[in-house]
This record gives C-alpha cells, structure tokens and sequence, in this order.
C-alpha cells in the first residue's frame, strides 16, 4: 500500500492564520480532512491556537513567540508534527502539496499551479489585497 500524500490548505489573513490538513490516497479518490487549526489574535494579542483532530479539541492554546502570519505558520506546523495522534504527518516532508487561498486572482476562478506566470499575476493585482 502506498503512503498517502499530504495536503495543507492555508489561509493567512491579517489577524490569523487557518490551516486544514487532508489526506489523500490517490488522484481518484477525495482528500479526507485530518485536522485543523488556527492562530487568532495576530492584530489583537495574545494570539492563540485553536485546534481540532476528530474528537480531540484544543482552544485558547496561548501561541507563544508568535507576532505575524509566518511565526503563526511555524507555530501550526510544529503542533502538527507534534501530534502523536496524526501519524500522517511526522515532518514536513510528508506533506505532499499546499494550496493558500488569494483573496483576488484576477481572471483566475479556480484552482490554479502558482508558476511563475501566475505568480507575476496575483502579484499585480496585490494592491488590491496586500497581505
């Protein structure tokens, strides 16, 4: 049987930062979500995690060290690879793909392979939504 491939959905906006975790087994089947968390209170200190696995629940973690969208990033990451109960994911090198949500894409609607053409793109229409 073969591993399951990763994959993070992300979210960064100005006071937080969503994570959701899937798992996928091939291209054929539906991802199964794994976990999610979130960092809240990034323009409103202190910031905190919010975290869920199946039935195991975490609120109001106060997310030390953590002053921006990339500490919060970190901070979901290393709870994620801490969690002996999502064997999935052990190392970030488990993680097969990620995905983060633009705010505005322009004339992309959909999912779309952030190339370098594309990347050029998102990042002209930026001034509409910096972060």
């Amino acid at each position: 049987m073969s591993k399951s491939k990763i994959i993070i959905s992300i979210n960064a906006g100005s006071s937080s930062v969503k994570v959701s975790v899937f798992s996928s087994q091939n291209s054929n089947s539906d991802p199964h979500e794994l976990a999610v968390a979130q960092v809240d209170g990034l323009t409103a200190p202190p910031p905190t995690l919010k975290y869920e696995r199946g039935d195991y629940k975490v609120k109001g973690k106060e997310a030390k060290d953590v002053k921006n969208q990339e500490d919060a990033f970190r901070f979901i990451l290393d709870q994620l690879e801490k969690d002996e109960e999502l064997p999935e994911l052990k190392n970030r090198d488990d993680i097969g793909f990620a995905c983060h949500r633009v705010v505005h894409g322009g004339d992309y609607n959909g999912p779309k392979v952030v190339d370098g053409e594309a990347y050029r793109h998102i990042e002209e229409l930026s001034n509409l939504a910096p972060l």
